[in-house]
């Protein structure tokens, strides 16, 4: 596997088709809610408060995927997106990175992250020729406690994870009188 793995970030949704294999409705405790897809071995989350909405997405590239992006960054080995954006009333924080490791389950990722309230998994068929290897995987998983969701995407055919830290605030509004 030779492609190119991206994040991308958008403000509202994109018109973008995509086939999901899995789908939950989460909430974190700020009241973000979150529609969380795995569409094959990528996913896209949407955030939505009020009438603020975010959707992120890791996904191999795609020719197809909408060109207006408030970010479109090539993940490449040894280098970690570490940003924040700002849209209306939402702070997102993310942090992705390729790690050298294969996380063989969604367990054993959520057990590297602590208090964990929902999971969302999915596994594929492995590649040919890579018998006794764990299958490839995408998995999402959220604290709402502290506003976070965490993404896991596992290519054991290439020795690695690409993982994300999304954090999602609300912009603390000044009280001073």
């Amino acid at each position: 596997m030779s492609e190119q793995i991206y994040f991308s970030l958008y403000q509202e949704v994109p018109d973008y088709c995509v086939r999901i294999f899995q789908s939950a409705h989460w909430v974190l405790g700020n009241g973000v809610k979150l529609e969380v897809n795995i569409i094959g071995k990528s996913h896209r989350v949407i955030s939505r408060r009020g009438e603020d909405c975010l959707t992120e997405f890791i996904t191999c590239f795609d020719q197809n995927l909408p060109e207006q992006a408030l970010e479109r960054v090539c993940l490449l080995p040894g280098i970690v997106h570490d940003r924040e954006y700002r849209s209306g009333n939402l702070a997102y924080r993310v942090n992705v990175e390729h790690v050298s490791r294969i996380f063989n389950t969604m367990e054993e990722f959520t057990d590297s992250l602590g208090e964990i309230s929902e999971t969302l998994t999915h596994e594929f068929m492995s590649a040919p020729g890579h018998s006794g290897a764990p299958l490839p995987f995408t998995g999402l998983a959220l604290n709402s406690d502290t506003n976070t969701f965490y993404t896991v995407h596992t290519y054991p055919e290439r020795g690695i994870s690409v993982i994300s830290r999304t954090a999602i605030d609300l912009p603390v509004l000044s009280t001073a009188t």
